[in-house]
């Protein structure tokens, strides 16, 4: 049995239009019905008093302990790239680049006393930043440029209905953006912001499903996931915290509405750019 024929029938939302590697191998399918089946019962999830997106969706670990705060894909990052698919709020008085777009945001939550953070590696690889998600942003704004459909037919199935005039400027702003800073100008905007969280992963990629975690002040342990499964790794998104991060942003609903649904549409890509089509997802209600 192969394992996109595991995929299809243990799961009821596939990746089948990724176009990533990261996936599980024939030596880890063992475990991985246990660990699916215990991922999505929340077992390894718990309380976070952190309400807005600073960390990312990454499942390796962080060499000077995880802090348990609400993932999206490039942690604080996702914020500018939900900010870039709509109104670009945090471009007005910037060059355009995605790196002052970045630093607007990085001041916006520092004067309103909130939480930055994202990640480096212990071993980039020659990436240059050691987050796939901030790296591979122009195969990501790509893919939701080119894959529109399957992005709204997914985003769907998490529950997330877009009108026509959302999807179409989450897909049109992400064909217009051109221009993208290096991976390593964020990051050194991140490490040089006062007081951000910038988590030091370590190891090798071993993700083996995406969960897609709907509880609310909820978030992946991943030391317990660690001590339970040594070679095994789960992307987490916390799509719960998009909702409150958006409302942070603004006061207008219809415009938190676009930003929380921009959050799904990046986080959709960037597993879509970074897995392969037989990475499981798992939604933790």
């Amino acid at each position: 049995m192969t394992l996109e024929t595991l995929a299809s029938e243990r799961d009821a939302m596939t990746l089948n239009c990724a176009i990533g590697s990261i996936e599980a191998d024939e030596s880890q399918l063992e475990q991985l019905d246990e660990m699916t089946e215990r991922v999505e019962s929340g077992e390894f999830h718990t309380t976070t008093d952190v309400l807005i997106i600073c960390a990312c969706v990454d499942g390796r670990c962080d060499v000077h302990g995880n802090e348990l705060l609400p993932n999206s894909a490039g942690g604080t990052e996702s914020i500018m790239v939900a900010d870039d698919l709509t109104h670009k709020r945090f471009a007005e008085n910037t060059d355009g680049s995605t790196a002052a777009q970045y630093r607007s945001v990085l001041e916006f939550l520092s004067e309103m006393g909130q939480p930055r953070g994202g990640h480096t590696a212990v071993e980039l690889h020659g990436a240059p930043s050691g987050c796939g998600a901030n790296d591979k942003l122009p195969a990501i704004y790509d893919f939701i440029a080119t894959h529109g459909a399957d992005l709204r037919r997914m985003a769907a199935q998490l529950g997330v209905e877009l009108d026509d005039a959302t999807h179409d400027m989450l897909v049109s702003n992400a064909v217009g953006r051109t221009q993208f800073s290096d991976g390593s100008e964020l990051l050194n905007d991140l490490k040089t912001t006062p007081d951000a969280k910038v988590a030091e992963l370590e190891g090798a990629h071993r993700e083996v499903i995406v969960a897609v975690n709907t509880k609310f002040g909820t978030t992946l342990d991943r030391e317990a996931l660690r001590a339970a499964y040594p070679d095994l790794q789960a992307f987490n998104v916390d799509a719960w915290s998009f909702v409150t991060t958006a409302r942070l942003l603004t006061d207008d609903p219809q415009e938190a509405s676009e930003l929380a649904a921009a959050m799904t549409y990046y986080n959709l890509a960037t597993a879509c750019v970074l897995a392969g089509k037989s990475m499981r997802v798992v939604v933790v209600k």
